[in-house]
């Protein structure tokens, strides 16, 4: 079948979730009714996946194909069957993908407000129209009659008799979005998962934006989509310089480097590493850098800005406009560090800027039902904590508060000299921690991998 180009808006994000999503179509179907969209070829589609849905209770997938095969058979409106068909055919073999990567709660929410939109216009359009024609006693009975579409956020839900709700509650997909290996795998578990806001924490210098940077590679090879904010702490050179090292696993200069092939850790002994020692006769450059980029899918959006000039709801409206312009929606948020945005908005009182600012990035990883990934300076005494704590908080402690996980980034000089990390939870929402237990990382900082090998 001939792939033909669609433009990405938002009626093409609610149907492609009502033709893959099982949890999009239920929620949507609860609250159904003829001509939501826009177009006649949008509530064509939609109509037949409700429908789907009512008999089998799931998405129809790539049996959609079928269905409108054999409704264009008899349909005589050979202009919609033309669109119908482009729309399909620019899904062409594509159904399981677009199931895996469907952020089911954003489109939700999505839904929502586009259906209230377009039935807020044609009720406006109705009422002008009876209003002209001199009879406001319609208008007036029209907008009595007016029901809001509840869908996502902020709707009622009858919590004994909503099966719906029930049903997407056990189907909900708590499958982290990155995965470790080892240690740091049973570390993290599934706390890097959807609506999460983990942060990491740590003094100068610790490894915060390598961190930051591993995560998002490590996304992005898994098929994640990474929306990557650089605020300050690094230039746009040295920050592609960094992946670019993480992609190509070269280091900037040439020479020896020592890389961790073993950790092991022997009862009431620290863990030991050990190094094997790799030789590089060539220093990067963009040729082996754009070599090994061709081999990535290409799912990771960096946007660079100077320290203290981006804030929150910059990201956000950065964010909506990649929306807009090509319907892409990040799963995963990192936000390179959140104490240098630019809070100038929330007054001059330090602590409630520090706090507005953690609030509204909580918010984020709600509003986008994503992963927002970000990291924050410890105190001056985390310089001489051999494990970080609680206490260890900069600015305002009520930044523990509206995180779902907080992990220190822990290394006294003598670790820091084997290339030793050792991360804990300082906090931990739903889930049972120890502050003085940690994961064991061995780090190689020149091929920019922080998690080469790990034991928990």
């Amino acid at each position: 079948m001939k792939k033909t180009e669609y433009n990405f808006d938002e009626e093409r994000t609610i149907l492609i979730g009502m033709l893959v999503d099982d949890i999009v179509l239920g929620r949507i179907s609860e609250q159904y009714k003829k001509k939501l969209f826009k177009n006649s070829f949008s509530n064509t589609i939609a109509d037949w996946c409700v429908k789907y849905y009512q008999k089998y209770e799931k998405a129809p997938g790539k049996n959609i194909q079928s269905i409108f095969e054999t409704w264009a058979v008899d349909a005589r409106d050979k202009p919609r069957i033309t669109l119908i068909g482009n729309f399909l055919e620019s899904l062409s073999s594509e159904y399981k993908k677009l199931k895996r990567e469907s952020n089911s709660d954003f489109i939700i929410d999505t839904a929502a407000q586009y259906f209230n939109r377009v039935s807020l216009e044609s009720l406006s359009e109705n009422i002008q129209a009876c209003v002209d024609n001199g009879r406001p006693e319609k208008a007036i009975e029209k907008i009595k009659n007016f029901g809001q579409i509840e869908l996502g956020v902020g709707k009622c839900i009858e919590v004994f008799r909503d099966w719906d709700a029930i049903k997407s509650a056990f189907r909900y997909n708590h499958e982290p979005l990155i995965k470790y290996h080892h240690g740091l795998g049973k570390f993290f578990g599934d706390r890097l998962e959807r609506d999460g806001f983990i942060v990491y924490m740590g003094p100068e210098k610790r490894g915060k934006t390598f961190w930051l940077l591993d995560s998002a590679f490590r996304a992005v090879l898994q098929k994640r989509k990474v929306a990557f904010f650089e605020v300050g702490d690094l230039s746009e050179h040295q920050i592609m310089r960094r992946f670019m090292v993480r992609v190509s696993k070269n280091p900037e200069k040439y020479g020896k480097i020592l890389y961790p092939v073993k950790i092991t850790k022997e009862e009431k002994k620290k863990p030991r590493i050990l190094h094997t020692t790799k030789v590089y006769s060539k220093k990067l450059d963009e040729y082996m850098a754009w070599k090994a980029c061709k081999k990535i899918k290409n799912n990771l959006r960096l946007s660079v800005h100077y320290n203290d000039t981006l804030s929150v709801d910059g990201i956000s409206n950065i964010l909506k406009s990649w929306y807009r312009d090509s319907g892409w929606i990040p799963d995963i948020i990192v936000i390179d560090y959140a104490d240098i945005l630019n809070m100038d908005m929330y007054g001059a009182d330090e602590r409630e800027r520090t706090n507005k600012t953690w609030q509204q990035l909580r918010r984020m990883s709600q509003e986008y039902h994503c992963l927002v990934l970000t990291a924050t300076q410890s105190n001056s005494a985390a310089y001489s904590a051999e494990t970080i704590g609680q206490e260890n908080f900069s600015t305002d402690k009520r930044k523990h508060a509206h995180v779902t996980g907080m992990i220190g980034l822990n290394q006294t000089p003598k670790e820091k000299e084997q290339g030793l990390m050792r991360l804990n939870w300082i906090e931990l929402r739903e889930g049972n921690y120890s502050p003085r237990q940690c994961c064991y990382v061995a780090t190689c900082f020149p091929l920019a991998n922080m998690a080469v090998k790990s034991i928990f």
